[in-house]
């Protein structure tokens, strides 16, 4: 396949029209049942799935809900705005704790616990930044009180965020400053902030065809588990907040454990994202550290 066949080739597939979809509609029916659930009194109330039911049965009397056009594409377009939310949250979050796959793969740092939120808060801090990271420590609690505390407890931080063997690496850092000759560009420091695999990702995805299905699933798969991600991190929010300030809702044993179960579940699919973020980067690097070079070139 030539550079012109890859770019002509639809990015779009039946996979990135279900990741939209999916959360977009789960989102939509959440946003319903919270809007229509009647005077909930503990945190049972929310998970409750004879309310859930009564609501699109007897609460809901508009018309294009039955529409399922209209739903697909309410549900589509919904989708859409948690990708970019969930690009901006969740995504944001990963980067600034654990570094880009890019940098982590390649590079050895040995970090603790204190080291993660020294990056999260002081890594380019402006106020606007510090402002927002606070924000989302909020937002994300679920996670940001379970994963950084209990992760370097167990070494999941360190298993997340684990850099390649240094052969491998070795080899990578070669192929990509050939790479570099190749294009006939400036050759960055490797130990920089610089972009560079965003030139690895573009040349394999052009180059290289045989990895573009892996890749464009890799993205699709990451994209789902980050917006799934997000909403689940919201509503449980949502309920907790709700719970403790509010008077009426109490929480009861069978409460504490469905918000167990939502944390867990919060955190599963961040770990989920996390993965498919890393197996996207290396798939890039792989692929350009296997590729055939021309005797031509050397």
């Amino acid at each position: 396949m030539n550079n012109k066949t890859a770019m002509d080739k639809n990015p779009f597939s039946f996979y990135d029209f279900l990741g939209y979809l999916f959360p977009g509609m789960m989102t939509l029916l959440i946003i319903i049942h919270l809007i229509y659930i009647d005077n909930p009194t503990s945190i049972s109330d929310y998970f409750n799935i004879e309310k859930f039911i009564k609501t699109f049965k007897n609460d809901i009397s508009i018309e294009w809900w039955k529409t399922t056009l209209l739903l697909i594409i309410f549900s589509y377009t919904c989708g859409h705005i948690i990708s970019y939310l969930s690009s901006t949250t969740i995504e944001y979050f990963s980067n600034r704790i654990f570094k880009y796959p890019s940098h982590y793969l390649l590079h050895e740092d040995k970090r603790n616990y204190c080291d993660y939120w020294a990056s999260y808060f002081t890594d380019n801090a402006t106020f606007g930044n510090i402002c927002w990271r606070i924000i989302l420590f909020f937002l994300l609690c679920p996670i940001t009180c379970f994963i950084l505390p209990f992760g370097s407890l167990i070494h999941i931080n360190a298993f997340v965020a684990r850099p390649l063997d240094a052969y491998i690496r070795d080899n990578i850092t070669t192929k990509f400053l050939h790479l570099t000759q190749k294009l006939q560009l400036s050759q960055p420091q490797l130990e920089s902030d610089a972009d560079y695999h965003r030139i690895v990702m573009h040349y394999v995805y052009l180059n290289i065809p045989n990895c573009q299905r892996k890749t464009d699933n890799y993205i699709a798969i990451y994209g789902f588990l980050r917006s799934i991600c997000l909403i689940l991190c919201v509503f449980t929010v949502f309920i907790f907040y709700n719970a403790i300030f509010s008077s009426n809702i109490h929480i009861t044993p069978t409460g504490w454990k469905l918000v167990i179960t939502m944390i867990i579940l919060c955190n599963i699919t961040f770990m989920g994202f996390v993965k498919f973020y890393r197996r996207f980067t290396l798939e890039n690097y792989m692929a350009l550290l296997t590729e055939k070079i021309d005797k031509k070139e050397l």
